[in-house]
């Protein structure tokens, strides 16, 4: 039997791209031109998965090309966590996946694929990058890069987990599950996608980097949530809050749960009191910023209901 979802507190309302369909058909001409999801039911799995719904939600005023590439990245990012991490056998390597993370990371500094079994993804990824240099600055670019290297990283990190069978701590999780979410590079594109420059004071304030931690933890401790009770139904090695939570405080599947939702709520909570103070007296080009800082946190939440990955249906969606 399923178990029950605890609800999940968010206090913005959920937008949506007016081209959003448009981007679908764009980021699936992609993949098909690169082989990344050739099988029949890789290529239903990741339509079903409705990534360009994710882009969005979660970039509701991006311009065309940013639009696009975030749906690219996105669609590419779950397709390759499909092949190579959660349930694959090199993601119960950590020697392969760190040949993997090598191999990726040599594209995203140089932009030239290697060849190999890894192939088609590095190609689509060298192709990808081309297009994520033209629409950002070097300065933009290269924190793109920094946060992609923490996500290689973190990948690593899970399959160590993995092949020992052992869970985090949860200390240890809440700070590697920044980087294994993928949701920094999102947010470095921030800018970029939507026609944003910060001053580099601006950028580098603290209060705003820790608003983007925070967002993080929202992100990724609401898709834990959301998808747990599909992946403890198939008994696989769990590496999520809930599954933490469980094995660190001795509680049950349920209470788990209910335990990784109140972490939850209580991050966002502390979000909203600190965007507050933040968002009092910023002017246009942060406001912007923080607008969409809050489209990940709502947008993210509204497609978890939408999309087919963790079959929740229509039900909380906002």
């Amino acid at each position: 039997m399923p178990l029950p979802l605890p609800p999940l507190h968010s206090p913005y309302t959920a937008s949506l791209h007016p081209d959003t369909e448009a981007a679908d058909a764009e980021a699936l001409r992609w993949v098909d031109r690169f082989g990344i999801a050739a099988e029949p039911l890789v290529r239903r799995r990741i339509a079903g998965t409705r990534t360009a719904r994710l882009a969005g939600r979660i970039c509701p005023r991006a311009g065309w090309a940013g639009l696009v590439a975030v749906t690219q990245l996105l669609t590419w990012l779950f397709l390759f966590d499909d092949a190579f991490c959660d349930e694959s056998e090199v993601g119960r390597s950590p020697a392969r996946t760190a040949d993997l993370s090598v191999a990726v990371l040599r594209v995203l500094e140089h932009g030239r694929p290697v060849t190999g079994e890894y192939e088609p993804f590095l190609r689509a990824f060298a192709d990808l990058r081309e297009r994520l240099r033209a629409l950002t600055t070097p300065d933009q670019f290269d924190g793109f890069v920094g946060r992609v290297t923490g996500y290689l990283l973190a990948l690593v990190w899970e399959a160590a987990h993995r092949e020992r069978r052992s869970p985090a701590g949860l200390g240890e999780y809440q700070d590697l599950r920044r980087h294994s979410s993928a949701v920094p590079p999102f947010l470095a594109l921030i800018e970029a996608v939507n026609g944003i420059e910060l001053p580099m004071a601006v950028r580098g304030e603290p209060r705003l980097r820790e608003l983007e931690l925070m967002v993080t933890d929202i992100t990724c401790w609401a898709n834990d949530i959301l998808s747990y009770p599909k992946e403890y139904l198939r008994s696989t090695d769990v590496l999520s809050l809930p599954a933490v939570l469980s094995h660190e405080l001795g509680l049950g599947a349920q209470a788990a749960l209910k335990e990784a939702a109140l972490l939850h709520d209580d991050r966002v909570r502390e979000y909203q009191a600190a965007e507050t103070r933040l968002r009092d007296g910023a002017d246009e080009g942060l406001s912007r910023y923080l607008d969409e800082l809050r489209a990940w946190i709502s947008g993210n939440l509204a497609w978890s209901y939408e999309t087919g990955r963790y079959d929740l249906g229509p039900t909380g969606s906002q």
